[in-house]
């Protein structure tokens, strides 16, 4: 065999197999034995495995071997849905991992309302679930969309973002936040009845002063006795405390 035979038959059996290749998927969704039997539905607190399910449009007339990209771009349609990931396990299995939306605050629309850092209503019920989350001392109420666009919302859920992730412990001690001036008031949990003040802009949070002033509160003794803590202003953190309660 002449080296152009060999070069020829090389080439045609490359190309003999891409063409299979390419083809593969189309004839293995055709067959019955890859139908999909199993859905394995993971990441999901609030989202029941379901629901997931029924969103995601797979059925048992689906094939481990169809397309994934109407499963996922239905399943990102969902408000509690952020991410999804979809696998395959030969011979029937569908993996679907999901990164689900947390609930950040509760925002009356009159009735609670759970909000995530998207500003996006979430289908969850708090009656059935229980949320400890800060609830927002003003009525608003989401577009067509689901989405919160007034700025005082907005403002809200941006601070209390960027505590949850910055100073996961003070976050827990808030249990409402509310327009104040330029700023927003934060009714903390602990000590009981007392306030922090803080900048509407998140950039503008000093959360490390104001940890700091209340370590050095507890570390006085005097935290029980907190009234009051600004910490809006650039070069300083004004503390008020109950004198009458003070030993």
């Amino acid at each position: 065999m002449t080296a152009r035979a060999r070069w020829l038959l090389l080439t045609g059996a490359a190309c003999a197999v891409t063409s299979v290749a390419a083809a593969a998927p189309t004839l293995l969704r055709r067959m019955a034995a890859f139908r999909v039997e199993r859905v394995e539905i993971r990441g999901t607190r609030y989202l029941a495995a379901y629901d997931a399910l029924v969103q995601s449009g797979i059925t048992r007339t689906s094939n481990i071997f169809d397309e994934f990209e109407p499963w996922h771009e239905r399943l990102l349609r969902h408000p509690m849905v952020i991410a999804a990931n979809i696998e395959r396990e030969l011979p029937n299995t569908i993996k679907v991992e999901i990164t689900e939306a947390e609930p950040l605050v509760l925002v009356p629309t009159p009735t609670l309302q759970p909000v995530d850092a998207r500003g996006r209503a979430l289908p969850i019920d708090p009656a059935a679930i229980d949320l400890d989350l800060p609830v927002l001392d003003k009525t608003a109420r989401p577009d067509a969309s689901g989405h919160f666009r007034d700025r005082t919302t907005l403002n809200a859920i941006a601070v209390l973002s960027a505590v949850r992730s910055r100073d996961a412990r003070l976050f827990s001690w808030i249990s409402e936040v509310a327009p104040a001036g330029e700023g927003l008031l934060l009714r903390l949990r602990q000590p009981q009845g007392a306030v922090a003040l803080v900048a509407a802009d998140p950039r503008a949070l000093r959360l490390r002063e104001l940890e700091v002033a209340l370590s050095d509160l507890s570390a006085r003794g005097e935290l029980s006795q907190l009234k009051r803590i600004d910490a809006r202003f650039r070069d300083q953190i004004v503390v008020s405390v109950d004198q009458a309660n003070r030993n």
